[in-house]
């Protein structure tokens, strides 16, 4: 069996190709090793999918997306706070499998849980309600009828809009939040937890009595060129690309251990 890769929040612009061209080389790299994609959202600063439409600045990682799925590997996409109806083009044309929300999946005989993350924190109301108004088919519906060019116009209001860059939780209220959500998960079954959204990269592992599980938050691709890797003959990893054909090395990271009651 190949690797699996997880990425989250590239944030890929019109305004930085440097960044794409990074991520592609990421990707170009690995692609003999490579049996699965995971993206855990936010790939583009802003995405609404059009059937048949693609910014034309953002064709050449899609074009790489494209490839991969051709070659056999396995693309999973859930979808950020950055992205709306990717369905439409990332599940019709690249192949991949699209997931608004999150995703539980097997791997290696573990039940690993995917989401971007941006839903983590029970006390953050006023995002939770900025995310139900703009992802819902009304507002899907609206913005199609606008078209892709009205639709850029109303991206980059959007992009601007704190609550587009709003943090999940800040300070002290991070851990806290990570750790409920993940205990909550793997109360329900999960014995891997994996996030994206803070753009910090983070493990923990988790004591409940019979069992050890695990919460990995990737990082980025704004600062960090952090992800997460997992490899058959030696689990999961966390690191970081540094563009120079050395290989990946690990990357540093809040790494803890907590002996929780469960």
């Amino acid at each position: 069996m190949k690797d699996w890769l997880f990425i989250s929040d590239a944030h890929l612009s019109e305004s930085d190709s440097s960044r794409q061209e990074r991520l592609i080389d990421f990707l170009e790299r690995n692609r003999s090793e490579l049996f699965c994609l995971v993206i855990l959202g936010d790939l583009f600063e802003f995405w609404f999918g059009f059937p048949g439409y693609i910014n034309p600045a953002y064709r050449p990682i899609c074009d790489t997306l494209r490839s991969l799925s051709r070659q056999g590997v396995r693309l999973i996409y859930l979808e950020g706070n950055h992205d709306f109806f990717m369905g439409s083009y990332f599940k019709d044309d690249l192949g991949c499998e699209v997931y608004p929300r999150s995703h539980l999946l097997e791997l290696a005989g573990k039940k690993v849980f995917l989401s971007h993350g941006d839903g983590v924190n029970p006390g953050d109301v006023g995002y939770r309600l900025f995310r139900r108004l703009l992802k819902n088919r009304c507002v899907y519906a609206f913005i199609r009828m606008l078209g892709p060019a009205r639709a850029e116009k109303l991206k980059a209001f959007l992009s601007r809009h704190k609550w587009m860059h709003r943090p999940t939780f800040s300070g002290k209220e991070k851990g806290g939040a990570e750790e409920g959500f993940a205990l909550k998960q793997f109360s329900r079954g999960a014995d891997v937890v994996i996030l994206g959204h803070s753009h910090l990269p983070c493990r923990k592992t988790f004591v409940l009595q019979d069992r050890t599980c695990y919460y990995f938050n990737v990082g980025d691709w704004v600062e960090n060129d952090s992800f997460l890797r997992y490899r058959p003959e030696q689990g999961f990893s966390l690191e970081v690309f540094d563009g120079h054909g050395r290989p990946e090395s690990p990357v540093s990271c809040t790494d803890s251990t907590c002996s929780c009651k469960g």
